[in-house]
């Protein structure tokens, strides 16, 4: 079962990498679309770097460095701080275009 969680993990950071640098090399002329593609691009790399740090904690689960290291509070805030500013980028950008749909 640990491999299957292992792997889960891998294959949404890969997949989550590989959104990224579509997003990240996205063009287009208006500068709305640039910006949500800015914006998902980012929260694919949150996503990518957070499936990396808990695939490795499932893959070092155990061994007593891991743990140490792993559960640390401090590494787990920074893990989830890239997902917490993507998820309020793209909240930004829903509220400033229901704001815009009013006016």
């Amino acid at each position: 079962m640990y491999s299957l969680v292992f792997a889960q993990y891998i294959v949404t950071a890969l997949s989550s990498g590989f959104n990224a640098c579509y997003f990240f090399g996205y063009r287009s002329s208006t500068m709305r679309r640039r910006i949500g593609a800015v914006v998902l691009a980012l929260v694919s790399v949150a996503i990518s770097f957070e499936s990396l740090y808990f695939g490795l904690f499932s893959f070092y689960q155990g061994q007593e460095w891991a743990n140490a290291f792993f559960l640390d509070p401090t590494h787990w805030l920074i893990a989830r701080l890239l997902l917490c500013l993507g998820s309020l980028l793209v909240s930004i950008l829903i509220l400033r275009q229901l704001l815009a749909k009013r006016g």
